[in-house]
């Protein structure tokens, strides 16, 4: 039988393991809607995140954790710097960042989790 180390240990690794699952997940949709936001016309985008939005807004009351402030911190910085500069890498970045949040949300209630 594992000691209690031995057993914390695991539980430890088992934790990380998720989390960077949970992080390559993460960034296989970031890439695709990056990519579809490449495609897309900026009617389509608005029209998109329009719906994102409305999807991440929808329930309340919303969770003090690092996984759902990170994408949409991420998504609004990213719109700041698109303004600043101009280009259009920031704006497809932060596109993804708030359709990445959306599809969490969508997650979290199939799951029935409550966020």
């Amino acid at each position: 039988m594992p000691s209690h180390r031995m057993r914390t240990l695991f539980t430890n690794q088992s934790a990380h393991k998720n989390l960077l699952l949970w992080l390559l997940g993460e960034a296989v949709v970031g890439v695709f809607f990056f990519a579809v936001a490449s495609h897309l016309s900026d009617f389509a985008q608005v029209i998109v995140l329009l719906v994102a939005v409305v999807v991440i807004w929808n329930d309340r009351p919303f969770p003090k954790t690092l996984l759902f402030w990170l994408p949409i911190v991420l998504g609004l910085f990213c719109t700041f710097v698109w303004k600043i500069t101009g280009e259009a890498v920031w704006e497809r970045v932060g596109f993804a960042c708030i359709c990445v949040r959306a599809v969490y949300r969508v997650i979290d209630r199939a799951a029935g989790w409550p966020s």
